[in-house]
């Protein structure tokens, strides 16, 4: 369910690693830190889904948490949901939208 959702989201850079990294070391060092922000990113849309409606308060909240980070548009912190968006690619107000407009129309 998720997975679908994922894929449609998250799409291959267009160009080449040493196009984006460019030396080698560097590659090494961002590509471990870009994998992370992938992660993190993919966990928050993971809880938005499995989460939603969730009867215990892990899983109520493992969902806010992933709101919240989500909703904040704060830049201020490495791995805000902004600066994640900005450096894989994607747009995150656009990104942002998406998974609010998901949010709302399981609620309503």
């Amino acid at each position: 369910m998720y997975d679908d959702l994922l894929a449609r989201i998250i799409e291959p850079d267009t160009f080449l690693p040493s196009q984006f990294y460019g030396n080698r070391m560097l590659s090494r060092q961002l590509d471990g830190e870009k994998k992370l922000m992938l992660a993190m990113l993919k966990d928050a849309v993971e809880c938005l889904e499995k989460y939603r409606g969730a009867k215990n308060s892990i899983g109520d909240g493992l969902y806010h948490n992933a709101l919240d980070w989500v909703q904040d548009e704060g830049t201020g912190w490495p791995f805000s949901f902004n600066n994640i968006c900005e450096l894989l690619g994607f747009d995150p107000d656009y990104l942002r939208e998406f998974l609010l407009k998901r949010e709302r129309a399981h609620r309503g």
